[in-house]
């Protein structure tokens, strides 16, 4: 498992390397290329990969408790007065008078000592139920790394394809103001003549004035998108950033792969997923108190080396006396007036909770995925239509133009038709981005 997460890492880290190389060298990015980048620029990606790097940190320190300790302590000790001892004169000299006492100094001025410690955890419960813990927190980094990668995934689509309906409906715009305004300048100069009345003129004005504050507006939402794309692939805001995919190009994809005829599998979702792992991790809980019944036994070495003078002569040729112990210890619970009983019902009931809440996640996740592609489809019907109101509104705007152009239609009706024919782009527009929105949640439902 540890080569597993080390060799995984070094080859994110190795992918995050040449993605930098690979984006100062390219300013126009696919859907695909978008989200790679994202996925190997953004900076929760990199922290995902990190906490990589914690739970394997983890999981040795989690080994390395049952392992063996060893230490060495040193200790020097100087007496400034050194303890005296009171003793009953009789017990050195029979003739000794009654009560009297004698005192004596028990000790030496200065001593030293060196020992050298061992311990080894022979057995204990819960570290056993700890190192299958420990291996199961790396596998929870591991798919939180998936779900941060499938997420920022998501973002940078999202993104993209705001950034395409955007560009598309400032097209739009000018598409029908550069007519606006030919036609303005063609009316100023019949007024000029007295062929047509200056309130003709005033009207064509208006219109392209209006178009004017709708191309402005269309253009601020074309920076703002550009930049929450880039916010979201990591990628610097000085630098130019072109899309090679079309909103035409992701339409024809959308419905190539309609995602209402997808298979949903619940055990791929990512909510689903981290439910799961919670109930393990209670598990792991329960478990743990469980093994607090059990003994444990540790196995101890002691080896000291001890020194005193009544001068400040250790490195003298004086002796040293040693001690040397080992053991076991066997710490067994008999009693703790129920608290760990306690614990132990609590986490089974904890369990119990964990599986009500997967079973109401499953009744949640199946109606959201009804409801979710019940929405798209309907959202898909509604553009399908409002891009046939689009043509019509195109056709019958043409239309009038040709009549203008040939001298049998009005300017007048020719920015009327034009204020139809923008109302249509516009619920188009407004209807592809409600498709694209719902099919980002059912991207995000199914883990893609």
């Amino acid at each position: 498992m540890m080569r597993t997460f080390k060799a995984g890492t070094m080859l994110l880290l190795s992918v995050l390397t040449s993605s930098v190389i690979y984006a100062q060298e390219s300013t126009a990015f696919t859907i695909l290329e978008a989200e790679e980048y994202g996925v190997n620029n953004n900076e929760k990606m990199k922290n995902a990969v990190l906490n990589i790097e914690i739970a394997q940190k983890k999981i040795w320190e989690t080994k390395a408790i049952g392992l063996p300790q060893i230490s060495a302590t040193g200790s020097f000790q100087n007496l400034l007065d050194i303890p005296v001892s009171v003793v009953d004169a009789t017990l050195f000299n029979p003739n000794a008078q009654p009560g009297e006492v004698m005192t004596f100094q028990m000790g030496q001025a200065y001593s030293s000592s060196l020992a050298f410690n061992v311990s080894q955890l022979v057995f204990d419960g819960s570290y056993i139920i700890g190192l299958q813990f420990a291996k199961f927190y790396g596998e929870m980094a591991e798919t939180a790394l998936t779900n941060t990668q499938q997420e920022i995934k998501a973002m940078v689509r999202e993104a993209y394809y705001n950034v395409l309906i955007a560009d598309k409906n400032l097209s739009l715009i000018d598409s029908v103001m550069a007519y606006t305004e030919q036609l303005w300048n063609e009316t100023k100069i019949l007024q000029k003549n007295g062929m047509i009345r200056i309130e003709e003129v005033n009207q064509l004005e208006l219109a392209y004035n209006r178009m004017l504050v709708s191309r402005f507006t269309a253009q601020r939402q074309t920076e703002i998108s550009r930049n929450m794309l880039k916010l979201q692939m990591g990628y610097e805001f000085e630098k130019d950033l072109q899309l090679t995919n079309t909103l035409e190009e992701v339409l024809l994809q959308v419905e190539q792969a309609n995602p209402v005829l997808q298979n949903f599998d619940l055990t791929q979702n990512s909510n689903y997923i981290l439910l799961s792992q919670q109930a393990t991790l209670d598990s792991f809980n329960l478990r743990n108190e469980q093994a607090k019944y059990l003994p444990s036994v540790g196995a101890f070495f002691t080896h000291s080396q001890n020194a005193y003078r009544n001068e400040f002569n250790f490195f003298a040729n004086q002796p040293w006396y040693p001690t040397t112990v080992w053991g076991l210890s066997v710490q067994i619970p008999i009693m703790s007036s129920g608290q760990k009983v306690m614990r132990v019902q609590q986490a089974e009931i904890k369990l119990e909770v964990d599986q009500n809440n997967l079973e109401n996640l499953e009744r949640t996740l199946e109606y959201t995925e009804l409801n979710l592609k019940a929405a798209f489809e309907n959202s898909y019907q509604m553009m399908k239509l409002e891009e046939m109101n689009v043509n019509l509104a195109a056709q019958i705007y043409n239309n009038e133009v040709k009549r203008k152009d040939i001298g049998v239609g009005s300017g007048l009706r020719v920015t009327q038709l034009q204020t139809q024919l923008l109302n249509a782009q516009g619920s188009y527009i407004n209807m592809v981005f409600q498709m694209l929105a719902i099919k980002i949640q059912l991207d995000k439902l199914f883990n893609q």
